[in-house]
């Protein structure tokens, strides 16, 4: 039943988004450039070990999903009668396929004039990277040396929250720590 709700909803508003477009000319969407896409990191094939707090490896890390959406453009609303303008947004996902730590989430939003990048990690926030300013030139995480590190420090503090990321456009997530001391490390 909840999911012919789902069903009926949806087409409700895609027939009203749709309807309130027919008299508009076709809107204008912002998609990213293959480098704006490099910024997401993992890809279909993409399985990532990380170590746990304990040194204990944990392979079972997969590549879950890709979502690409257009999103209204800053300054355009979905009730404006003519949406004009649209940005894109792309999601992308790795979990842990035996559910015991949290999915880790790269999102891009295209912008005419800019890229908005982020990270996230599952029921505990999203975060802005500064894709300008890596807080490191390099840094050693786990025995391996990174260029142009991002650390991440949200201001949680509830006890599984996260407490610090460390991410690098090459290789994603480099160190996930928790206010709990649980942690996840990179292992290449």
């Amino acid at each position: 039943m909840k999911r012919t709700l789902n069903s009926v909803f949806g087409l409700l508003f895609g027939s009203m988004f749709l309807y309130a477009c027919e008299t508009c000319d076709n809107p204008t969407i912002t998609t990213p450039t293959q480098e704006d896409f490099s910024w997401l990191v993992y890809k279909m094939t993409s399985e990532v070990a990380f170590e746990n707090e304990a040194n204990a490896l944990i392979e079972s890390y997969k590549y879950i999903g890709f979502n690409q959406q257009t999103v209204p453009a800053k300054g355009v609303s979905l009730n404006d009668d003519c949406i004009e303008k649209l940005d894109t947004q792309v999601v992308t996902q790795i979990a842990d396929t035996t559910k015991q730590y949290p999915a880790l989430f790269t999102y891009i939003l295209k912008r005419p004039d800019s890229l908005q990048v982020r990270v996230a990690v599952e029921n505990r926030g999203d975060w802005l990277v500064d894709k300008d300013n890596p807080t490191y030139e390099t840094l050693e995480v786990n025995g391996y040396l990174y260029y142009n590190v991002y650390e991440i420090n949200p201001d949680s503090v509830r006890a599984n929250s996260v407490k610090k990321i460390l991410f690098n456009k090459d290789f994603g997530f480099l160190q996930v720590d928790f206010y709990d001391n649980r942690q996840l490390r990179l292992v290449r």
